[in-house]
């Protein structure tokens, strides 16, 4: 480019001289150079023909070997303006950008040719240090001021990587308020999974650590854990949930049916039938790594209630209720005993023993007297169910006995968590059912027993509730009429509850 006083030394624009003549030509010369050199936009940079009609001030940057009056010969990368019927090759230097038309691209000139911007991306690699819409500094080398930073996918996974260069160090996120640190979670000093809060950047209090091998998380104060109940009313299988840490299971079995009351003339007194006990109740917690992943459950049945006799004979015996179990792989690893049914009136009272054939954990029966009311059915074993009520008998002269109410159901915490027993029943009447568990955790009550008759048919035993009351035992009666039948047991039950 020249370098004299004729024109100016970047853009080659001529000067106008001291008392040159037409200056207009020196002028209109220096403002077609700047019609093309400024916001400079050319048609194409891939046409090697001169255009024979082109539009005045249209731009070409030649590639090589163009053809053409103007164009043959010139070297590739020069720009072309046309006006007025003429060519005339336009002066750029190093930095000019300019727009191809047909391309939509911008392109500089970097000297020697025309290079496409997007090239400059590579001067973008290795920078020292970035700021958006922020100063960055040595510390925070990337910073960013934004109401929201996204992340997109490309087409498949998007992932945020935090490398750290060794075991001990930090790779986390740090939340804060007004640059005090809140909240901070990720590879905090050791390479275990950390979170940890602080109430004013200073100090922290651990939250919770996950094991990088185990995967088992650990809560530095109690957390609320995932927690699933199942209750099964009737056998099945029980399947593990994958997340439970432990099995907390309760098994309750069935109870005892209620024996029935005797029967026979004023010969000899005829006791009422004993109440059932009830199903025992049992709990155990186990830590899922010592269970395989399904559990077979099993609940108990209650036990049948004696049935009624006539003429003169010793009443029936109520059956025993049923176990209910969880078996692991084949093996029984808890047992919720089904309990003794109620002994069958005879000529004396029923004893205790004969109305207890399980565990210690149920409540006996309630006792079969001869004379008076029926025994209570007792509630002595605290969490299990009630026991059922014991049927009244008839003396010799012909007296009869009235109530012989059921057990409570879980005589725990109060009357608000209980089932209330069946009531026994009067003047000949039969005993009623015991209620079934009143709360989630709670147990059947028994069923009262019946009362004694000498001019009919005597009371029947209430049923027992479910889960695990033991049925009430029926009333004696005279020869001419039936005894009370026993009532049957009510069954069993298990709950099974996941711990996370």
């Amino acid at each position: 480019m020249p370098t004299s006083d004729d024109a100016t030394p970047r853009l080659s624009l001529p000067y106008l001289a001291a008392g040159q003549a037409q200056k207009h030509v020196t002028l209109n010369e220096s403002l077609a150079l700047l019609d093309g050199l400024v916001q400079t936009s050319v048609e194409s940079r891939n046409v090697a023909a001169q255009p024979g009609s082109p539009t005045d001030g249209a731009l070409y940057i030649l590639p090589a070997s163009p053809t053409g009056a103007d164009w043959s010969g010139k070297p590739a990368d020069t720009v072309m303006r046309y006006e007025a019927g003429a060519w005339a090759e336009l002066p750029v230097s190093e930095g000019c950008i300019a727009w191809v038309k047909d391309e939509d691209v911008p392109v500089f000139f970097d000297g020697a040719d025309w290079v496409e911007l997007t090239s400059l991306i590579d001067l973008l690699q290795n920078l020292a240090m970035l700021g958006v819409n922020a100063t960055a500094d040595a510390t925070n080398k990337l910073t960013v001021s934004s109401s929201a930073v996204l992340f997109n996918h490309a087409g498949a996974d998007s992932q945020v990587k935090v490398n750290k260069n060794a075991a001990g160090d930090t790779g986390s996120h740090l939340f804060q308020t007004a640059y005090s640190g809140r909240a901070e979670f990720g590879l905090i000093g050791g390479d275990d999974f950390k979170l940890k809060v602080s109430p004013d950047g200073s100090a922290w209090s651990n939250v919770m650590s996950v094991d990088r091998t185990s995967g088992r998380a650990t809560f530095t104060l109690s957390a609320l854990r995932q927690t699933q109940v199942d209750v099964f009313t009737s056998s099945g299988t029980y399947t593990v949930p994958s997340w439970a840490r432990r099995l907390q299971i309760v098994c309750i079995g069935g109870g005892g049916g209620g024996g029935s009351g005797a029967a026979g003339t004023n010969a000899a007194a005829r006791g009422g039938g004993g109440g059932g006990a009830s199903g025992a109740r049992v709990e155990e917690i186990f830590d899922v790594s010592e269970l395989p992943s399904s559990l077979t459950v099993t609940v108990g049945a209650g036990g049948a209630g004696g049935a009624a006799v006539t003429g003169t004979t010793n009443g029936n015996n109520g059956s025993a209720g049923g176990n209910s179990t969880i078996t692991a792989s084949g093996s029984e690893i808890l047992r919720g005993s089904g309990n003794g049914g109620g002994g069958g009136g005879g000529t004396a009272a029923t004893s205790l023993t004969n109305s207890n054939f399980g565990t210690v954990v149920g409540n006996t029966g309630g006792i079969g007297t001869v004379t008076g009311n029926g025994g209570v059915g007792p509630t002595s074993g605290g969490n299990a169910p009630g026991g059922g009520g014991g049927g009244a008998g008839v003396t010799t002269g012909d007296a009869v006995g009235n109530r012989g109410d059921g057990g409570y159901g879980y005589f725990v915490g109060g009357v608000g968590h209980r089932a209330n027993p069946g009531s026994g029943g009067t003047s000949g009447g039969a005993g009623t059912a015991g209620p079934a568990k009143s709360w989630q955790r709670g147990c059947g009550a028994g069923g009262g027993g019946g009362a004694s008759a000498t001019a009919a048919n005597a009371g029947a035993g209430g049923d027992g509730g479910a889960p695990g009351g033991g049925g009430g035992g029926g009333g004696g009666a005279r020869s001419s009429y039936n005894s009370g039948a026993g009532g049957t047991g009510g069954r069993g039950e298990v709950w099974i509850m996941a711990i996370g």
